[in-house]
């Protein structure tokens, strides 16, 4: 067995609030090898009482001082042993939380707080140091093994096999979690998130159907709903979706955005536009929505809004990268409509907006190349082209400058 290295690391996944103490213990009112003490027991049920209620606070030092008080009382005491893990875990003190669940492994083999827990923190280790999976993967099997009925334990394997690239295997275990413990949202939730990883999108919304029918009034499910509704091209389940979604969370913008996009998918310009000025009433300060709404208005054919609503972002910040690639598209569009027209100042004019079409899209380009370079190619592509054509029906009456 690998020994533990002193880490600084983050959460701690798969393992147990503090709000479970001891319930899953198989023997939740017997401490196995202590005689029984009532008194002592008493006097450490108080302390323990004490610290739950420190950790509550946050105040984890002082819960551990009073936890460590409710060992001296009763030594090997389950509940307090828990407690202090948890405690630990929650300060982010990976190494001091493994050591504890250790103990409890130790002293309680047949807890399944003790075996899951350790196998937890084998698990966080794994992250940043892969050579702790093998011993993640040994207590979650045999979490396996002891307790077949722990669907925690095949969630926390799947996890070891998605980190390992045993993408078949991981299948195979959530699934059979899930069939164990069918009402066990959480291995279900992480299924779909593996499916979607996986763009499974079909199996994974058989699955997140599953948990918002369990959960109809969670906007987390119905968000997610939506967002595999997209990925499906299913405009409007997603638009339903996402509706229910921003009816839970009324004060999240993201929601209405995307709840604009389905519409916008749909061609539903004045549902998109609505949604979003009411999203743009939510908070003022929020850029997004105005993005959003541009982009409406140019798909609308409404040039002049989606114009205003991009140079109002660049008011606001004059650095913004889809407002400065947009206004490009713009002009882009106004350049490549003069290619038809019949005087002089036209094309004239089309060469001018040409200019700053290119000057929009190449500032855009240069703060965002990763997310803007392969537009931005297309739509200079295009002005070229554009420009080729302006440059011959200038040059006919006698100017050589576009």
């Amino acid at each position: 067995m690998k020994k533990l290295i002193v880490t600084a690391l983050a959460v701690i996944v798969f393992m147990i609030p503090l709000a479970c103490l001891g319930v899953r213990q198989n023997n939740k009112d017997k401490d196995k090898g202590v005689v029984p003490d009532s008194v002592r027991k008493f006097e450490a049920d108080q302390f323990l009482s004490i610290g739950v209620d420190l950790h509550k606070k946050q105040m984890y030092d002082s819960a551990l001082v009073i936890f460590d008080k409710s060992l001296e009382k009763y030594p090997n005491y389950y509940k307090a042993m828990v407690a202090i893990a948890v405690t630990h875990q929650d300060r982010r003190d990976i190494m001091s939380a493994g050591d504890w669940y250790r103990k409890i492994y130790t002293v309680y083999p047949d807890s399944v707080e003790g075996l899951l827990g350790l196998s937890g923190v084998y698990l966080k280790l794994g992250y940043s140091q892969p050579e702790y999976l093998d011993s993640a993967k040994f207590y979650y099997d045999e979490g396996i093994k002891k307790f077949p009925n722990e669907s925690d334990f095949y969630h926390g394997l799947a996890e070891v096999y998605k980190q390992t690239g045993g993408v078949e295997a991981a299948d195979s275990v959530y699934k059979a979690g899930i069939a164990v413990n069918p009402e066990n949202l959480a291995i279900r939730n992480a299924y779909v998130d593996f499916l979607v990883g996986l763009k499974r999108y079909k199996e994974a919304l058989e699955q997140e159907l599953i948990i918002v029918k369990a959960k109809p009034d969670d906007p987390f499910a119905q968000e997610k709903l939506g967002d595999i509704y997209v990925k499906l091209d299913m405009c409007k389940e997603a638009a339903e979706a996402y509706g229910k979604a921003k009816e839970l969370r009324p004060d999240k913008i993201e929601i209405y955005t995307k709840l604009a996009n389905a519409y916008l998918c749909q061609k539903n310009y004045t549902m998109a536009e609505n949604v979003l000025k009411e999203a743009i009433e939510l908070d003022s300060t929020k850029l997004i929505p105005h993005v959003y709404l541009g982009v409406v208005y140019m798909n609308a054919g409404k040039e002049g809004a989606a114009e205003k609503e991009f140079s109002y972002i660049l008011s606001k910040d004059p650095n913004y990268p889809d407002a400065l690639y947009f206004l490009g598209a713009i002009y882009a569009r106004k350049a490549g409509r003069t290619v038809t027209e019949k005087t002089k100042e036209a094309w004239q004019s089309g060469c001018a907006n040409a200019r700053t079409a290119e000057n929009y899209l190449n500032k855009a380009n240069s703060i965002d190349p990763a997310n803007n370079g392969p537009r931005v190619r297309q739509q200079i592509e295009y002005l070229t082209k554009v420009r080729d054509e302006l440059k011959k029906k200038l040059f006919l009456v006698g100017i050589t400058d576009c």
